[in-house]
């Protein structure tokens, strides 16, 4: 069972790192998911220190609630981004770290709740930049650790117990991640720009359709 939440990290985890800021724009609910699985998955990785089956359903639970307050809460979903986008960071520094089973989880916990805190601050000011940042590191991070429970005895991955190579590796998949998000940013917006055009025409073609 940790080889399969090991993969959902390293899927999502990837995901997030290079298309973090694509998904708030195109797909919305789908990022709003990847979020609430990949805390869900690390909360239960601080609680039991394991990607197991406990950890995997925190990360349904956490995808299904997500989804669904993108919907609810969708004049909020920017402030609601930058805090579970900050949750998500503070957890993934703690796993990166090896330090989320530090005081039983405790300090993996406040953590993510001081990001969360900031996320929800800074957003409304630095929106692009906090979610590029704030999903590649996250997604970095994820990424390697997720490798790890696949690969236990790989000391690439090692976050804990590798020197300094599982470090390296987490802050140049990283930078690349920033890298392809910056580089893209302006096709993006671009694009959600022209899907939101489209979307006010069909509505005033027919007003008698429900809004998206």
């Amino acid at each position: 069972m940790s080889t399969v939440g090991g993969l959902i990290m390293v899927l999502t985890g990837l995901a997030i790192l290079s298309f973090g800021l694509f998904l708030f724009y195109a797909w919305l609910p789908l990022l709003y998911a990847f979020v609430g699985l990949d805390i869900g998955l690390l909360l239960g990785r601080s609680v039991t220190g394991d990607v197991g089956a406990f950890a995997i359903v925190l990360g349904i639970a956490g995808a299904i609630v997500l989804g669904s307050m993108s919907y609810f809460l969708e004049p909020y979903r920017r402030v609601l981004l930058g805090i579970s986008g900050g949750v998500l960071l503070g957890f993934s520094i703690a796993a990166a770290l090896n330090l989320d089973g530090l005081l039983g989880g405790f300090f993996a916990s406040l953590l993510a709740l001081a990001c969360g805190l900031l996320g929800g601050i800074l957003v409304p000011r630095f929106f692009d930049a906090f979610v590029v940042g704030a999903s590649a590191i996250s997604g970095a991070a994820m990424a390697v650790t997720g490798a790890h429970h696949i690969f236990p005895r790989a000391a690439l991955f090692d976050l804990a117990g590798g020197g300094p190579l599982p470090a390296i590796l987490t802050i140049i998949l990283a930078l690349i991640g920033i890298a392809w998000q910056g580089r893209n940013i302006a096709n993006w917006v671009h694009a959600a720009s022209s899907h939101d055009t489209i979307i006010g025409d069909q509505r005033r073609d027919h007003p008698s359709r429900p809004r998206l």
